[in-house]
């Protein structure tokens, strides 16, 4: 397949007759000189300006073109951050072709996967084993892991057709871990990017002397959607890191002046307890307003709930807004929220409540996932509220404040991650019959997952343990493998379901007690699993 169209067209009130090139282009055109992208890599620093990044993006977009890339063309972007995974996305967007963000962190299996579904019609890459999973792509360019750029995909842009701006078609394709044990792609229109700029931009209260520090990847909505387009909209400047560096954090900060970036708990765990040095930051993105937080590291935080279907952030606020300490914020315009009762009654204040959200298919909320119609529907309600699983609090002020993920999910570093694409994987070993995933807490990562598994029969559970990790190792991102295994024989069960809450407290306790693996003696099916002794 190398077209994707969108189902469910928007209204095109909003952003007719535009998309998300016009968009650079029009600030190209209001700041050409201006700072557009400096990329900070160790040893190698390269800046761009709004005109010479539109150029560039042009000159990629005709190298694409002269393999083939047309409307509608998915092209698969497998790079960590670097400048060129900005050119060939924005390059992707003039031609009207769908840029593809490849998790870099995935898997053999998960890119052989991710590839049989999207059938690309090429791949970006930095690494000579995704040629081998992407065999179906027509062709494939291998990209400078250090340079970062696309200078030989570079071509003459006389060779271009003239952009035909449709908001309503697609732009790019991200993945999200849902409640099944493959990642979803969610599919995003040229209008969701414009809502996503310009709701970001408004909600941060972005500015054109804003410099943006970028260290989380752009093949997710945070960095890409949230960071990049929004900042770019308003004509404010990049800084692009490949990744964080708690080294280079402050240094690179105050060199370019950084007005913006998003905070990580890792930042609180390595600098939470030193000086903070002088520095210009306005705010900080963060999941919650922490006050202690912001003092300490004398930022505004501009805490947002929202997910990769949201586009932006559905919920939000700003230190001294009445938001509340641990509390998200309120909700955004453009967007209806219910938090309702398992009964489907909404809750009263103070009351935790299952989390849904209703916006404009294509729009404020994501058009579909592809090639699932039936995961699309099943995503919302009969009134059109997405089901987001999580679970939040109606505070007495209005501001809600996040509960918990109702959805059987694990957050490590910063990455979605369903147990099910842990459970699928182990359960495929040889001589497990079982296996249940949780999350254990973790000062750097958030969380890390954690295995329980029910052996087939009694055997060596150091070996059966080395055979689950070397299983999840070759078939899963490294930040999914288990950092511990436990075995049982039984689980807790209720309903005829795995009682994942008795396992997070046996994790707890084995945790207490300095266990990281091996055997634990269990009660009944309905009754609690205790550590042996």
């Amino acid at each position: 397949m190398t077209n994707i169209t969108c189902e469910l067209r928007p209204t095109q009130v909003e952003f007719l007759d535009t998309d998300i090139w016009l968009m650079l282009t029009s600030v190209a055109l209001r700041r050409p000189e201006h700072p557009a992208l400096h990329w900070s890599s160790p040893g190698l620093d390269r800046s761009w300006t709004y005109a010479q990044f539109c150029d560039d993006v042009e000159s990629v977009a005709a190298g694409l073109f002269r393999r083939g890339v047309r409307r509608g063309s998915p092209v698969a972007i497998h790079l960590e951050n670097s400048p060129a995974f900005l050119m060939l996305w924005f390059a992707c967007a003039r031609l009207g072709a769908v840029a593809v963000d490849v998790n870099a962190k995935y898997s053999y299996d998960e890119l052989e996967h991710t590839f049989s579904l999207i059938h690309p019609v090429g791949v970006v890459t930095n690494s000579i084993a995704v040629v081998d999973a992407a065999n179906t792509a027509g062709w494939s360019h291998f990209v400078d892991s250090e340079i970062g750029t696309v200078d030989d995909l570079f071509d003459n842009r006389d060779i271009l057709p003239a952009d035909d701006a449709d908001p309503d078609a697609p732009v790019c394709i991200q993945f999200t871990s849902g409640s099944t044990d493959r990642p979803k792609a969610v599919v995003y229109t040229h209008a969701n990017a414009l809502w996503a700029a310009r709701e970001s931009a408004s909600h941060w209260r972005l500015r054109p002397d804003d410099v943006q520090l970028i260290f989380a990847p752009l093949f997710h909505t945070l960095a890409l959607f949230w960071q990049t387009l929004s900042t770019m909209s308003v004509g404010g400047t990049i800084v692009l890191q490949a990744k964080f560096s708690a080294s280079r954090f402050w240094e690179v900060s105050t060199r370019y002046r950084c007005t913006r970036s998003a905070y990580l708990p890792l930042i609180r765990h390595i600098f939470g307890n030193e000086p903070v040095p002088p520095h210009d930051f306005r705010s900080w993105i963060s999941g919650a307003q922490e006050p202690e937080l912001a003092g300490h590291f004398k930022v505004t935080l501009f805490s947002g709930w929202g997910m990769t279907e949201t586009v932006t952030q559905p919920i939000f606020g700003h230190t001294g807004d009445g938001t509340g300490d641990g509390a998200i914020g309120r909700v955004a315009h453009g967007y209806e929220v219910r938090i309702e009762r398992d009964d489907g009654t909404p809750v009263v204040p103070g009351e935790a409540g299952d989390l849904l959200i209703r916006g404009v298919r294509g729009l404020s909320i994501f058009c579909e996932y592809f090639a699932d119609p039936e995961a699309t529907s099943q995503a919302f309600d009969a009134n059109g509220f997405f089901r987001t699983g999580d679970r939040v609090r109606l505070l007495a002020s209005g501001s809600i404040e996040f509960v918990d993920r109702s959805k059987d999910m694990l957050k490590v570093g910063g990455e979605n991650v369903a147990a099910s694409e842990i459970e699928r994987v182990v359960r495929s070993v040889p001589g497990v019959l079982d296996a249940a995933a949780v999350a254990r807490p973790d000062a750097l990562l958030g969380q890390v997952p954690v295995v329980f598994v029910l052996p087939l029969e009694a055997r060596d559970t150091d070996l059966l343990t080395s055979h689950v990790v070397a299983k999840c190792e070759l078939l899963l991102a490294d930040f999914k493998v288990p950092r511990s295994v436990f075995f049982v024989n039984d689980f807790p069960r209720a309903i005829n379901k795995v009682h994942k809450a008795r396992l997070r407290e046996t994790l707890r306790r084995l945790d207490a007690d300095g266990r990281t693996g091996g055997l634990v003696e269990g009660a009944s099916s309905y009754g609690d699993i205790t550590p042996s002794v």
